[in-house]
């Protein structure tokens, strides 16, 4: 059974990615998610450049001080339930089938009484570029009005040391919303940015940027559908509750 076991136990945030998230890195994604420390409600800057439309899937990019890379927001409504918008994204062993450029993840640590996880994520870079990993440390909220936020990022740990196969990631940050908007409808919104690392040419990152996004949530709309997630449940741990 599909329950906060799944997404704290093999869980992401960036996610995840996306992963997670999750996450999902692959693309060089991050977020421009701040949180206030008051509210504690997230809050994203404002994009400034629709770049995709299409298939119900909206990607924006803008730039922000001291930062190259172009930063992106992406938005969709799935059909689904709430725990199963969620759950998908928490499902580490399969995020890889519906995530772009996302090889494997693992989950280094866990606590299930406050939301927070630590994870390490592979990024499978096309040829002949050398693949990424990253190190993310997150945590899985539920606000006062229902929706679910769970924010990334980047973070040394010893449990995962850097390996010579992989460039690692060592700037991210990156953040998912789920929003409940009734009649088995929820509003997911993706945000992000990375440094890459290593030598890549700027337009190939920002390429990804907007494309990534916008392969990740199309594929999300028909993944969620999945019986393992329309018929999961979404414990969120009670600490990580806002009343």
């Amino acid at each position: 059974m599909l329950q906060h076991g799944m997404s704290i136990a093999r869980s992401l945030a960036l996610g995840t990615l996306g992963m997670a998230l999750c996450l999902p890195a692959s693309s060089l994604l991050a977020a421009t998610t701040q949180v206030s420390p008051d509210s504690k409600v997230v809050r994203l800057s404002e994009p400034t450049q629709l770049k995709i439309d299409r298939s119900g899937v909206k990607v924006w990019t803008y730039q922000v001080a001291g930062n190259p890379s172009f930063n992106f927001k992406a938005t969709t409504v799935l059909d689904s339930t709430l725990a199963g918008a969620v759950n998908l994204v928490l499902d580490l062993e399969h995020i890889s089938s519906w995530v772009p450029f996302t090889r494997k993840v693992d989950l280094l640590q866990k606590q299930d009484e406050n939301g927070n996880f630590v994870l390490r994520m592979e990024l499978d870079f096309p040829f002949p570029l050398k693949d990424r990993d990253v190190v993310v440390a997150g945590q899985i909220r539920q606000l006062a009005d229902g929706s679910v936020v769970i924010n990334n990022r980047a973070i040394a740990d010893n449990a995962a040391p850097e390996r010579t196969d992989f460039i690692r990631i060592k700037h991210y940050e990156g953040g998912w919303v789920f929003r409940p908007m009734g009649n088995g409808k929820v509003q997911v919104t993706a945000t992000g940015f990375a440094d890459p690392a290593g030598s890549l040419p700027l337009g190939i990152v920002n390429m990804f940027v907007q494309q990534q996004p916008y392969m990740m949530l199309h594929n999300m709309q028909t993944a969620v559908q999945a019986s393992q997630y329309q018929q999961s449940r979404l414990t969120i741990p009670a600490e990580a509750i806002q009343h």
